[in-house]
């Protein structure tokens, strides 16, 4: 691939995860720790060298490969039927920077619609989880679980927003 289509491809791949919004969840509250966008912006070099340096990676290798990241670094687990369609927009951005059609490239990432985080709602935590919780299965003080509720300035909030303290969640985050 030549050097202006490697540029493209990277721009593509950070633009497509800049959209992602469980990716942007993830960074916007957190999860990954204090270098969480310092994460995310590694998941789009290592992206990038991946691809650069193998053949014929399939879309379901790079979606295993999100959902480990997610998880390993982020305590997240993608559960909204993104990773899907995030591996194979990837994976055909690669397939058009490898023909140098920059111009089909620059069409497909222009149809990308904007991450909007508003439209984002918690997963429903059943009576279950709750018992668990309660009952006292995890360590004292072992919370690594940061809250969402405090997280978005109130200048930010929508009027009708309703923000709820998902301190008690495990440490890993369901995002649907």
């Amino acid at each position: 691939m030549a050097a202006s289509m490697g540029d493209a491809f990277r721009g593509a791949v950070d633009r497509i995860l800049g959209n992602w919004p469980v990716l942007k969840l993830a960074v916007t509250h957190g999860f990954g720790g204090a270098d969480s966008q310092a994460k995310a912006e590694w998941l789009v070099g290592a992206i990038y060298q991946w691809f650069t340096e193998n053949a014929n990676i399939e879309t379901y290798e790079l979606e295993d490969f999100l959902e480990d990241v997610l998880n390993t670094e982020f305590d997240t687990i993608a559960d909204d039927g993104s990773l899907p369609e995030v591996a194979k927009m990837i994976c055909g951005c690669y397939k058009l920077c490898q023909h140098g059609d920059d111009v089909q490239l620059r069409e497909r990432l222009d149809k990308l619609p904007p991450c909007n985080l508003a439209n984002c709602q918690p997963a429903a935590v059943t009576e279950q989880e709750l018992g668990h919780i309660s009952s006292g299965d995890e360590d004292e003080g072992e919370n690594n679980a940061p809250s969402l509720s405090n997280s978005t300035p109130p200048s930010q909030q929508q009027g009708d927003t309703e923000v709820i303290d998902l301190s008690f969640q495990k440490p890993w985050r369901q995002i649907k």
